[in-house]
C-alpha cells in the first residue's frame, strides 16, 4: 500500500467516525437512493437487482420506524408520526411494486420521499453548523 493510500483510507475511517447522525443517515439515504434509482432503469434486465434495491430501502425505513416508535427518541411527536406515517407508505408501496407484474408502477414515489428526506436531514445538518 502506498503512503497516499493510507492516508486516503485514514482519512476515511475518521471522517466515519467523527460524522454526525444525520450526516450518517443522509449519506445512507444517499446510497440507497442511488442503488433504486440505477436499479429501476435496468429492472427489466435484472428485476432480482430491483427487488434487493426495494428491500434494502424497506430495511432503512423499519429502521427509522422501531426508532420513532421508541419512547426514547426525543424527535417533536408530530415530526417522529409523520416519520412512522412515510415509513408505512413506504411499505405499502414497496410491497405493492414487487407484487406489480405488468410493471405499471414505477418507484418514483418511494425515490421522492427519500430525496425528501435527504434534503431535510442535509438542512437540519447546517442549521446546527451555525
Amino acid at each position: 500500500m502506498t503512503a497516499s493510500t493510507l492516508a486516503r483510507n485514514a482519512y476515511h475511517e475518521s471522517a466515519r467516525t467523527t460524522a454526525s447522525p444525520r450526516a450518517v443517515e443522509r449519506q445512507l439515504l444517499s446510497k440507497l437512493t442511488t442503488a433504486v434509482v440505477v436499479a429501476q432503469k435496468n429492472r427489466s434486465a435484472d428485476p432480482a437487482a430491483f427487488a434487493r434495491a426495494l428491500g434494502k430501502n424497506l430495511e432503512f425505513w423499519n429502521v427509522v420506524a422501531v426508532d420513532v416508535a421508541s419512547e426514547s427518541n426525543q424527535l417533536p411527536v408530530e415530526l417522529r408520526s409523520q416519520l412512522f406515517y412515510l415509513f408505512e407508505f413506504t411499505q405499502h408501496y414497496t410491497r405493492k411494486l414487487l407484487a406489480d407484474e405488468d410493471r405499471s408502477l414505477d418507484a418514483e414515489p418511494l425515490i421522492e420521499i427519500n430525496q425528501n428526506i435527504i434534503r431535510g436531514l442535509q438542512g437540519s445538518e447546517e442549521a446546527s453548523a451555525s
